[in-house]
């Protein structure tokens, strides 16, 4: 069919409108006469009206109504002739017109047959990208993190699904106004959130396509919230989270689920930028990210899912130990030599042994600033309030050798035995607690974080003296040779290799 034969059928449709709404008015008014006992022979009387509405341009019933309810327009209908009883009649046929119309409406709609709603539509995700870049402000006070993730989610054979490659952004409609629940790529990758976020920067936001599958692709820059878990501090290792979750509850008409990746394809890409981390001379960053699966939500019955993307980062504890452990160990020892003074001289042992339980005190105040404020005791606070505690007994030995001498009267000879056994046992104390404390931190370095993350390996913690690294390769050097010998024979390429570690231990 033509332009020009479409815009005639167009015309001529309009022109059958017109016509069918003049008739439908006429027969209105002639109802109207009719109602207030005015004889109408032949309808000639509903026609001199209609013809004088339509030169109004009043041609509908709508339009009379709205006409009537317009009081500028009002007086010139009455001047038409619609003026006295009927213009009530009018205004009556009008309302059943109404009800007559939506009747027939719904009618209509009972009679037409119900389109039944599209079953909903699992899609699967997969983490097929993560990168952690500018990681910074690690900050153990606000339990915050700042970070830079590039992310890839990807649709297996989303290119061959025609409604996931509409360039569409809203959700779908029909033509008869019902939702679809077959959104497009766009759609699911404006889904995209960050719960544990806050102050989200979306820097990159597209679809693109690979091969036969989809992938949504986000880079975001902002602060993420962590829980750290101090428990080992100075010796910890914190996991840094990036919640990511799909605005797609798993119950409702367009679920969403992450997938691990089919072991026919490429592992996914995961991986944390080292180079340019920024706090390097306090933390170790691992260049591996983990995964996890889960859901988030805040009611049982309405879950939405995610995926956790995991970096670690352990503590390098040199700053706390030089400037917190050590000093406070220290300070413990010196109580020790308050014993050398005579015992019978109670007042100046006394005096000694309180001036270094004070100066330990205000030591603790003035290091309070570099450790974290947190309820609950780290390791190195255990740590300190041990050797304050050391004093302490320290002070209590003294008291109870002053009240032996002045107030028991214990020879001299017992005394000395006395204060001896008391500066034994108090080395022996203090070198318990110095045990207890590298014990914990060994075992504070070998520990995994609380998301189940690996350490780095001992000998690539940046706390391993060069002694320990030293002692661990001559045991491997060793291992190896010892490996050679169970098979009686050892290769050219092998005695080499032997030598060469050699020279490097």
């Amino acid at each position: 069919m033509t332009a020009v034969s479409k815009r005639r059928a167009s015309a001529l449709t309009s022109i059958c409108d017109i016509v069918a709404a003049s008739e439908k008015l006429k027969q209105l008014l002639s109802n109207a006469l009719a109602r207030i006992g005015a004889e109408d022979e032949g309808n000639n009387h509903a026609k001199e009206l209609t013809q004088a509405l339509a030169e109004l341009f009043i041609r509908t019933p709508d339009q009379l109504k709205a006409a009537l309810e317009d009081p500028d327009v009002i007086e010139d209908v009455r001047n038409a002739g619609i003026r006295g009883m009927l213009l009530p009649a009018i205004r009556t046929e009008l309302k059943r017109s109404e009800v007559d119309s939506s009747w027939r409406r719904a009618l209509i709609k009972a009679a037409k047959p119900k389109k039944e709603l599209n079953k909903p539509l699992l899609r699967r995700l997969e983490v097929a990208r993560a990168d952690f870049t500018q990681l910074s402000s690690i900050d153990q006070v606000s339990q915050t993190f700042r970070a830079r993730l590039f992310l890839i989610l990807r649709i297996s054979n989303g290119a061959l699904d025609s409604d996931l490659m509409k360039d569409f952004e809203g959700f779908p409609f029909d033509e008869d106004g019902q939702p679809t629940f077959r959104p497009s790529a766009q759609w699911y990758l404006n889904q995209i959130d960050f719960p544990n976020g806050r102050d989200i920067k979306v820097m990159e936001s597209k679809v693109t396509k690979e091969k036969d599958d989809l992938q949504l692709i986000k880079r975001i820059e902002g602060e993420f919230f962590e829980r750290f878990e101090l428990q080992n501090f100075p010796f910890d290792a914190q996991d840094l989270t990036i919640t990511v979750s799909m605005n797609c509850a798993n119950e409702g008409p367009v679920p969403v689920e992450f997938i691990d990746t089919d072991k026919d394809r490429d592992p996914p890409q995961l991986g944390v930028d080292t180079v340019n981390f920024a706090f390097d001379d306090i933390w170790v960053l691992s260049p591996s990210v983990k995964p996890e699966i889960t859901t988030v939500g805040a009611t049982a019955k309405r879950r939405f899912p995610a995926v956790h993307l995991r970096a670690c980062v352990c503590r390098k504890p040199n700053f706390i130990l030089l400037n917190v452990a050590a000093p406070t160990s220290v300070i413990a020892f010196l109580s020790m030599t308050t014993f050398f003074v005579p015992p019978a001289d109670t007042a100046d042992r006394l005096e000694l042994s309180i001036t270094i339980l004070l100066t330990a005190v205000a030591f603790k105040f003035a290091s309070a600033s570099y450790l974290p404020q947190i309820s609950y005791q780290t390791l190195v606070d255990k740590f300190c309030l041990l050797c304050t505690s050391f004093i302490v007994l320290a002070n209590l030995s003294h008291v109870i050798l002053g009240v032996l001498f002045h107030w028991v009267n214990v020879q001299d000879a017992t005394l000395d035995a006395v204060n001896i056994a008391s500066l034994v046992a108090m080395v022996v104390t203090w070198l318990s607690v110095q045990v207890w404390f590298f014990h914990s931190a060994n075992v504070a370095k070998k520990s995994d974080t609380d998301a189940g993350q690996m350490r780095r390996r001992a000998t690539d913690l940046p706390w391993t003296s060069g002694t320990e690294l030293g002692y661990a390769r001559m045991c491997q050097s060793f291992g190896r040779v010892l490996t050679c010998c169970k098979r009686k024979t050892i290769t050219l390429d092998e005695l080499e290799e032997q030598n060469d570690s050699d020279k490097v231990t």
